[in-house]
């Protein structure tokens, strides 16, 4: 079996989400060796009733993976697996990361400068000239930016993304058999020449709105910060800076009048400490960090006096054993398991340690 036909299956498989996949590859050592280790699924320790069940009936999703792959191969999908250089590094920090994530484009996943930009779907004129001058302002940092490829906020990133030069990704709630909404078919072409699509949805799966929280948790890991440019108190951008403030990525939210509807999310967002206010470009890129174009060396030459008293102690652990699972790293410091991931992506943004197969990490 290959990893894609492996990970296919993981996929299909009911009542293994993503989560649940992990743990399974983490068990087996690969996505693979799920499969082909079938003898000892029922003595295996912690698999549970539910999951024992899912993998026995494997053999009934076939067909589907077999048409999955005809179709992968039939339009020339990219296939990023977890763990491999070309999978997005910061969604691999993520606990409910895909295993496999399908792209389409000329996406560079290895900029270090991945920004997510959403909003709601009716825009004010203001939020439009924000996003659209807040976009050029970021072109000489050379970032990525991510989006929902949605109206409004969305599909105003990805233009002025283009406009100026600059890689945009677009996060799909759908497989590539289809495209929503369906009067933006007009940009696929040029967004595919800028950057491209990812998705982590099949081309049968069925498409309803309970896709777009599972498509906002992909927008918020694959950046290193999400910003959110108007939002309600309620809707999908509020979904996605949740999901980023809960990976432990940096959120900044544009603020409004008091009066404004389509500022009272950001508003909220602000009051709870969920979300750094946004007052313009240049603050967005000092509070990053990114105003400084120190390079890789001498990053790790001040690495020691740079590192926090909770990174000393994530480095301590892995300075012992070179490399280390994400569990193991979480029981052993005793930090939860969303603190230690949040850790290990800011060391891996202070080119510290990198992400191997199976979440485990290595000192670099």
């Amino acid at each position: 079996m290959t990893r894609l036909e492996a990970c296919l299956y993981l996929r299909l498989l009911p009542g293994i989400g993503p989560i649940r996949a992990h743990k399974l590859v983490t068990h087996f050592g690969s996505p693979e060796a799920v499969f082909s280790q079938s003898s000892v699924w029922e003595t295996a320790d912690g698999l549970g009733t539910v999951v024992h069940r899912a993998l026995k009936s494997w053999g009934n999703f076939t067909e589907r993976v077999h048409r999955e792959m005809a179709f992968i191969e039939r339009y020339n999908i990219q296939c990023l697996f977890y763990g491999t250089p070309d999978y997005p590094v910061p969604l691999s920090f993520c606990p409910d990361a895909p295993l496999v994530l399908f792209a389409r484009g000329q996406v560079d996943f290895n900029l270090q400068k991945i920004i997510s930009i959403v909003g709601t779907r009716k825009n004010t004129a203001y939020g439009k000239a924000f996003c659209q001058t807040f976009v050029q302002a970021l072109a000489s940092i050379r970032p990525v930016i991510v989006s929902g490829f949605a109206h409004g906020i969305d599909i105003i990133a990805h233009r002025a993304a283009m406009e100026n030069g600059i890689q945009t990704v677009g996060c799909l709630a759908h497989g590539f058999d289809k495209i929503y909404p369906a009067n933006h078919k007009q940009y696929i072409h040029d967004i595919e020449k800028h950057g491209g699509f990812v998705t982590d949805f099949m081309q049968e799966d069925a498409f309803d709105r309970n896709n777009f929280p599972r498509r906002n948790r992909i927008i918020a890991g694959l950046a290193h910060a999400t910003v959110i440019i108007e939002s309600a108190e309620k809707g999908g951008s509020m979904n996605t800076a949740d999901l980023a403030h809960q990976y432990g990525r940096e959120v900044f939210a544009l603020p409004g009048r008091v009066s404004d509807q389509k500022s009272q999310g950001c508003h909220q967002l602000i009051i709870q400490n969920k979300a750094q206010l946004l007052t313009s470009p240049d603050q967005f890129i000092a509070a990053m960090g990114w105003n400084d174009s120190q390079n890789n060396a001498s990053v790790q030459k001040q690495l020691f006096v740079e590192l926090t008293e909770d990174e000393k102690v994530l480095y301590r652990l892995l300075k012992e054993k070179s490399k280390e699972s994400l569990d193991t790293l979480a029981i052993e410091s005793q930090f939860s398991i969303s603190k230690s991931a949040t850790l290990l992506m800011q060391l891996e943004m202070k080119g510290c340690v990198r992400p191997l197969p199976g979440k485990y990490f290595e000192w670099i």
